[in-house]
Formats: C-alpha cells, structure tokens, sequence
C-alpha cells in the first residue's frame, strides 16, 4: 500500500510514478510495508533524494530517504556508500543506518539506496549563522569527528589490507594511476606534468593508511536533534593515507568557505593526533590538481564523466577566484602552469 502526499515536487506525476514503484518494491520484500508521505527533496550533484514514511505491521513506523543515484558510476558509488555505512556502523562510527540498497536500475530507474532519515540540519547552515562561541565549539567537534574517522583500525575496511601494510606506498600508486588515466583520457597535459611531479615525490612521502570520507565537510556532517553529529555521503569511502582527508577538508571548509573554519578544524584535530602532521604539501598538490581539474572536465568536456548532473556545474563558477588562487599555488609548489585552466 502507499499515500502520496503534495510535495515540493520534481514533476508530480514522476513523483507519483516513482512512489508507485518503491511501495511495489518494499512490499515484495515487506509484505506489510505501506509508503506514505513520500516527498522530494533535492537534486544534489551526483544523486535525487526523496524522503518517505514506512510503517510495518503495529508499529509506528520510521522516516527514510530514498538516495537514487545519477550520472556516470553510478552503481559503483552505491555499492561504495552502502559498503562503508554498514561497515562504519558496525564499529559504532555515527552514520544514518542502511536499510537497503539496490545496483538494479531496472526496479527504479536508477540504482538506489534506503538509509535512514535524520532528524537535524546540515551543519554548515548552522555554522553560518551561529555566535563565535558556538560556531568554535562545533568546529572543534567536528574536527575531532574527522580525527576520530582516521583513527579507526583500518585493516577492516579493505581485502588489500595485508599489500597496504607491506607496502603503504601502493596507496599514493592508485591514486596518482586513477588521476593519469582521467587525464590521459581528456589530454590534459597539465594536470599530467603534475602526476608526474607526485611520481616523483612518492617516496618521500611515509604513508600512513586510514579509513577515508573524501568529502568531509560541513554539508555532510549533520547536527541531529539529539545534539550528535553524523556524517553522510560515503561515495567516496576508501582506505588511503589520511591526509588526502584532512586537506580536501581544510580545502573545503577554509579556503571555499571561511579561512578561520580551516584553522580551527585543524587546530581541533592536530590537538588529538599522535604526532605532527607532516608532509601536508605533497597532499594538497593532490587536492588542489583534484578540484581543478574536475572543474576544467566538468566546464570544457563531460559533468557526466564525474557523476555531475549538467545543470548542477554552474554551482562552482562563483568559486572561479578561488581556483585561481589554488592554481597558484600549484605552481608555486610543483613549477607547473597548467593552461587547461585558462578555459575555467
């Protein structure tokens, strides 16, 4: 059985078609289930998210979001995501639990995913607008959030656990192959001098392994009603060095949001890791070549090619000013202009 309900609708009658097919889903795998308040969210830029009610039998039942996921790999961030909630929530990590996820398009028209609802805000919002005092005290959580992520055992979360522990270097090898084969593809010739230049200084680097987000920002931590703060969007979930983690934040949160932010997170993590963090100059050279060159393949050839929706990529041309900055100091650090980024 199902209820729909008027919603902030993306087109009622796919609304309506698409609750159709969900209570069909649920009820062949609960024959009680019945789906009411079925309701669309957001357009996010590799996802659609609805949420809904489901009530089984006597119960009172719970709220969910149905995540369908978009673009290109799609299916391979669905089994990434659901693979790092159940594995996060089995350690006690604070992440929406997994009640299903589907690789099937067919069933949906997309793959898809069913986790909990959260009952909060986003907390970026909330850092926006709250009094010095609370903003510190959040960022000083979250930071500690991060540090508590990197600090979990990683062996776990990956099958190539007994290679990484042998030789930790393989994980910088995967990350500078995946980066030279995007950009191989898109003849990127700049971004390519810079794999070359993180080729080059792998083996300086000391890897240190960690379970990773990938996209760890305030807009993927929540601030539930409980005052527990719980982290979304695992399509990135990996073990890599921890690093990677820690400047794509700082990134984020500083210098594309607010510089002080970036201070404090990094202020509250340093203060409970075990030892300096060094070597963070190698890593941002990896993030900063990350976010730029997205943005060229995103602007010049195929938002697709990310899992972007194409309307979506018009989000970051406020942020153009900031690439240039970054781009700077990618070349300050490596001796590289990149002239793919004249097209952004």
């Amino acid at each position: 059985m199902w209820h729909w309900f008027a919603s902030r609708s993306k087109g009622s009658t796919l609304t309506i078609n698409l609750a159709y097919r969900l209570s069909h889903y649920l009820s062949s795998r609960y024959p009680d289930a019945v789906v009411s308040n079925f309701d669309f969210l957001v357009s996010g830029f590799e996802s659609e998210i609805y949420a809904f009610h489901l009530q089984r039998s006597a119960s009172s039942g719970n709220s969910f979001i149905l995540r369908l996921f978009t673009g290109d790999g799609a299916t391979e961030k669905l089994v990434r995501e659901a693979t790092g909630l159940a594995l996060l929530q089995k350690v006690g990590y604070p992440v929406p639990g997994l009640l299903l996820q589907e690789p099937d398009a067919g069933i949906l028209g997309k793959p898809f995913e069913i986790i909990d609802k959260l009952e909060g805000q986003a907390l970026w919002p909330i850092l926006a607008t709250a009094e010095s005092r609370q903003a510190g005290q959040l960022l000083s959580r979250f930071g500690l959030l991060l540090r508590q992520l990197h600090r979990l055992d990683w062996h776990s979360f990956t099958p190539n656990s007994d290679a990484f522990q042998k030789t930790p270097t393989l994980l910088l090898e995967e990350i500078i192959a995946q980066y030279r084969s995007l950009y191989t593809k898109y003849n990127l010739k700049g971004f390519l001098q810079v794999t070359d230049w993180l080729e080059a200084q792998k083996y300086e680097i000391p890897v240190r392994p960690a379970v990773v987000h990938q996209d760890f920002h305030a807009n993927n931590v929540f601030l539930c009603s409980n005052d527990q703060l719980c982290v979304i969007d695992w399509t990135q979930f990996s073990v890599s060095d921890f690093r990677i983690d820690l400047c794509w934040t700082l990134l984020i949160m500083g210098d594309l949001g607010n510089l002080d932010w970036g201070k404090q997170i990094f202020n509250a993590y340093v203060s409970d890791a075990n030892g300096p963090v060094q070597h963070l100059e190698y890593f941002n050279v990896i993030v900063y070549m990350k976010l730029l060159a997205s943005t060229v393949i995103a602007f010049t050839f195929s938002p697709e090619e990310l899992g972007l929706r194409r309307e979506a990529v018009t989000l970051t041309r406020e942020q153009v000013a900031v690439y240039k900055q970054l781009a700077q100091r990618l070349r300050n650090i490596t001796g590289f202009a990149i002239p793919e980024l004249e097209k952004i």
